[in-house]
């Protein structure tokens, strides 16, 4: 069955961050190759990645790819005023010309970057919105659905990611304050007293 290359370009890059997440425990490694993937398959300017601070309303920054300092030092960015619908409402934005745009929390700081236009994707788990995936170009431009949807599809990795790490930080701190416990019953049981790094 024959499939167009950027087709190809957009299976290739689903592979690659599928076998990252079941072979690294690094977080950052996997989210670093989403942004990049985002990036080169649509032959974008820039991405990043962000994670939902609910308490604060904020989106944190989690990692990016060919952002300024100061592009990402212009000032914290609220979930409910930076293209607000991509979070609040769980559906792709396209921000075809940040020039005509009103969903921008900093329009001056994309166009001293050079930023044109925009994508962005909510990172959904279990039809929760944990953070948000947004790439960027330098030209104004629109996004035909498949290229909306593999980046909407390396969202959904990303989201799988987090909750990998989630989980897997759980569970050692669980295995850690057990053991912490078992310790503490065998001392109290051997009347030992406990020595410093057990």
């Amino acid at each position: 069955m024959f499939m167009p290359l950027g087709e190809k370009d957009f299976f290739s890059a689903f592979v690659s961050v599928s076998k990252a997440i079941s072979s690294t425990r690094n977080l950052k490694d996997v989210l670093d190759l989403i942004v990049k993937h985002g990036i080169d398959s649509l032959d974008m300017k820039a991405g990043a990645i962000s994670l939902w601070n609910k308490k604060e309303n904020r989106l944190e920054l989690i990692t990016q790819r060919n952002l300024s300092q100061e592009f990402i030092n212009k000032g914290p960015i609220l979930a409910d005023k930076s293209i607000p619908d991509s979070v609040m409402s769980k559906r792709p934005v396209v921000v075809p010309n940040v020039e005509n745009d009103r969903q921008l929390q900093y329009p001056e700081a994309c166009k001293k970057e050079g930023i044109q236009s925009i994508l962005a994707v909510p990172i959904v788990f279990k039809d929760n919105v944990i953070g948000a995936l947004r790439i960027y170009d330098s030209k104004s431009r629109e996004f035909t659905y498949k290229e909306i949807e593999f980046i909407t599809a390396l969202a959904e990795q990303g989201g799988i990611a987090v909750e990998n790490a989630r989980y897997m930080e759980k569970i050692l701190k669980d295995h850690k304050e057990e053991m912490e416990e078992l310790w503490d019953w065998f001392y109290s049981m051997t009347g030992s007293p406990r020595l410093d790094g057990c």
